[in-house]
């Protein structure tokens, strides 16, 4: 055990002043996840809001008087499209009690952004209303109009203030001539919680850089480690002292994990600051100890066949880039050609992917959990016999 952590040590002070270890395992998996937050934050989230325009309203008995309509059509007029531009909202309109109910389905859902109720009496109401400022009197209730919103969502907001404008215009266009600066219409605002996830990428994206950091110190630091000490014999001396194969390799195992915590820890922290929302629970921290286990054995399996560090370093980038651009690490792959979607369901991180991001509340994932643990682990499975049969530990 004292030898074991000997070379433990001596592999950790060997990483923390490798200026190149510290930037490309530490450094360089933040600098992307901010690129990538920054540049792709708005995927999934459309140009105009979506709105749904209950009207429960009733002319005015006995009259012609729908003061709703005033608010209907200005929302209509909205989502219009003029002179080649996009609408500022996109509306859903409907007068049911079974409509608003799906209504709200769909807000706690993220599907539309916002839900504006004229309750059964707004009519009457602002008939009252309007009475009751000419003769000075203040018996009945001001006219109200419930808006429904996504509690904590920035579109949703958005969404308010476009509603908030329209009823302030109807507030200006009855109230310029009384000469009373109070609000005429007042909205009541409803805070809905999700029942299910927007798309985000922070969300979706942070997982894949999670992946892709772990995997990283397994291509390039067990890679390049094996393969440098191999050519310059610093195995073979070593295995001259007392020292065994095993202690060496269970050394080098845990030097890396111990790099992979602080990764793993690092971007989860960047992720929340950047506002993802991630769920964290057994089966969450369940699939980041899988996906370091079946990442471990990439560094061996290339060390097993490649020849030199320089080739081996050329197979790293080439597995690097293959499990990072195809394996649906930093875009969904919903959308490629059948040729590209042939690939990526054929690697590992696809599944690691997949499976991290449902079991975080990020998404569905769109294979079936269980290929999700059978595929990665049948790929560390294979890699880890292959090196163990054929690794060389002297040039």
């Amino acid at each position: 055990m004292k030898r074991i952590v000997s070379i433990f040590k001596a592999l950790m002070i060997s990483s923390i002043r490798s200026p190149s270890v510290i930037f490309w395992n530490i450094f360089f998996p933040v600098i992307l996840l901010l690129i990538l937050a920054s540049i792709f934050t708005n995927i999934g989230k459309g140009v105009s809001v979506k709105i749904a325009f209950v009207n429960e309203s009733t002319t005015f008995k006995n009259t012609n008087m729908d003061f709703a309509s005033y608010i209907s059509d200005a929302f209509k007029s909205m989502s219009v499209a003029t002179d080649g531009k996009t609408p500022i909202l996109t509306l859903e309109a409907g007068s049911t009690q079974q409509f608003l109910n799906e209504s709200l389905e769909k807000l706690k859902y993220g599907k539309i952004n916002a839900i504006v109720v004229i309750p059964p009496l707004f009519n009457t109401q602002v008939y009252t209303t309007l009475l009751q400022q000419k003769s000075g009197l203040s018996i009945f209730s001001k006219p109200q109009v419930e808006i429904y919103t996504l509690q904590n969502d920035q579109t949703s907001n958005v969404a308010f203030t476009i509603l908030s404008s329209v009823l302030e215009a109807f507030n200006s266009e009855f109230l310029k001539n009384s000469g009373n600066n109070s609000d005429f219409v007042s909205p009541v605002i409803e805070y809905i919680s999700k029942s299910g996830q927007n798309f985000s990428y922070v969300d979706f994206v942070v997982p894949g850089i999670l992946i892709m950091a772990v995997m990283t110190v397994s291509l390039f630091g067990i890679t390049d480690d094996l393969l440098v000490q191999r050519e310059k014999k610093v195995l073979r001396k070593l295995f001259v002292a007392p020292l065994n194969k095993s202690e060496y390799f269970f050394a080098m195992i845990f030097s890396n994990i111990i790099i992979e915590v602080i990764q793993i820890g690092i971007i989860i922290a960047i992720g929340f600051w950047l506002g993802a929302t991630l769920n964290f629970n057994g089966w969450s921290i369940f699939y980041v100890i899988f996906t370091i286990v079946t990442t471990l054995p990439l560094g061996f399996f290339i060390a097993s066949f490649a020849k030199s560090a320089d080739s081996g370093n050329a197979m790293a980038n080439i597995f690097n880039f293959l499990f990072m651009f195809l394996g649906g690490l930093f875009f969904p792959i919903t959308g490629v050609p059948f040729a590209v979607k042939a690939i990526a369901y054929a690697l590992p991180t696809t599944y690691l992917g997949n499976g991290l991001r449902s079991a975080m509340g990020v998404m569905s994932s769109p294979t079936p959990a269980y290929l999700n643990v059978i595929v990665p682990a049948a790929w560390a499975i294979v890699m880890g016999i292959y090196s163990v049969k054929t690794f060389k530990w002297e040039a």
